[in-house]
């Protein structure tokens, strides 16, 4: 098959990279925006991932407003495509993290999923919150697409090769803290809040809070330049406390393993959320995994024996951590996360479900 992946490049999106890469070891694989938007060429998929991300157009939208007439000529190009392919998307997320509340993404959305043949899920409950916000939808081909669970691959591509040691060296956290890591952006300030007020609830022994990115809160001054004075004190007192290890800056790939290995449980600081990489990641390095009950996150880490938190009720994330921190220092719960990432969410075997689907597709177009 000839795939069209149609996105902006994202080359540090490690999801799109490896998965491009074992579909390519079977069909012919272009990962390509222009040529989805100025409708070249003849393909037999066109995969979409993050509507956002589709254009660079949509992507400067993202960021200052989508427009009436950007939408519309979006559809024009998926209608464009779907009389000469058939259109899979992989859902990763309700819509845009930042236009949760915004209809005109609602819009967007809506509108490509209504020429979707086929449509990969993490888990289950993002198939039945799909069925339930479409129910009354008119799809382009006169049914609902296809749906298929197919399981967000492992990260056995990044380096690992650092001890848990040598990562707490490297990071100056003691040998025997108990490391709560946050791993990735921190999108608003309530996430931020969240972080903080679980870490400051738990009740265990040498605690440490490991952030790879921390979102900064600026001092409420008019003064620029007091402003960043104080911003600097703030990351002075953070760096001469023994209990917190924060980076503001982006992590590269080969650093990751750092963060990973030092960590004894890794908490994802979200609320309403569909799904969330960081439960592969995290398994991927054996570590246990805390996050909201909500949609593919809760449902995942409750299938495989991980503590979870009610996103209604913020202040029970503590208890759950406390509980991840017994489950790590276990080991049982650890070994099975990273037993099952390796072994049953390869990226061979993803991209075989893929395979399969885009041949469902085929079927009942």
């Amino acid at each position: 098959m000839r795939i069209l992946v149609a996105n902006i490049p994202l080359p540090t999106n490690r999801f799109l990279v490896d998965l491009n890469a074992a579909l390519g070891n079977h069909h012919q694989v272009v990962h390509d925006a222009e040529i989805f938007w100025n409708r070249e060429g003849a393909f037999d998929v066109v995969h979409l991932h993050f509507p956002e991300y589709l254009t660079y157009a949509l992507q400067e939208a993202y960021l200052t407003g989508l427009t009436d007439t950007l939408i519309a000529d979006t559809e024009e190009r998926l209608r464009w495509w779907a009389e000469r392919a058939h259109i899979v998307i992989t859902r990763h997320v309700l819509l845009p993290h930042d236009a949760l509340s915004d209809p005109m993404w609602e819009r967007l959305y809506k509108a490509v999923y209504h020429y979707a043949d086929g449509v990969a899920h993490f888990a289950q409950a993002s198939i039945d919150e799909f069925r339930e916000r479409y129910a009354g939808m008119a799809f382009y081909r006169g049914h609902a697409p296809v749906h298929a669970i197919i399981p967000h691959q492992n990260y056995a591509s990044l380096p690992n090769t650092v001890s848990r040691a040598e990562a707490r060296r490297a990071l100056r956290i003691a040998p025997n803290a108990r490391v709560m890591l946050v791993f990735g952006a921190i999108r608003n300030d309530a996430e931020r809040q969240l972080i903080l007020e679980t870490f400051r609830g738990i009740r265990v022994k040498h605690k440490h809070l490991l952030v790879s990115r921390w979102r900064e809160q600026l001092a409420d001054v008019s003064w620029i330049r007091l402003k960043y004075w104080i911003r600097d004190l703030t990351r002075l007192w953070y760096r001469l406390h023994p209990r917190f290890t924060f980076n503001y800056g982006f992590v590269a790939e080969s650093d990751a393993q750092r963060y990973l290995n030092a960590a004894d449980v890794l908490f994802i600081p979200r609320l309403r959320v569909l799904n969330s990489g960081n439960i592969t990641l995290g398994m991927t390095f054996g570590r246990v995994v805390v996050g909201p009950d909500s949609w593919d996150v809760g449902e995942l880490l409750r299938e495989t024996g991980n503590p979870v938190f009610d996103p209604d009720h913020p202040e029970t994330a503590a208890a759950a951590m406390e509980e991840g921190f017994r489950l790590a220092a276990g080991g049982e719960i650890s070994a099975a996360n990273r037993e099952r990432a390796l072994s049953q969410w390869t990226v061979e075997q993803c991209a075989r479900l893929y395979t399969d689907l885009y041949r469902t597709c085929e079927k009942f177009s």
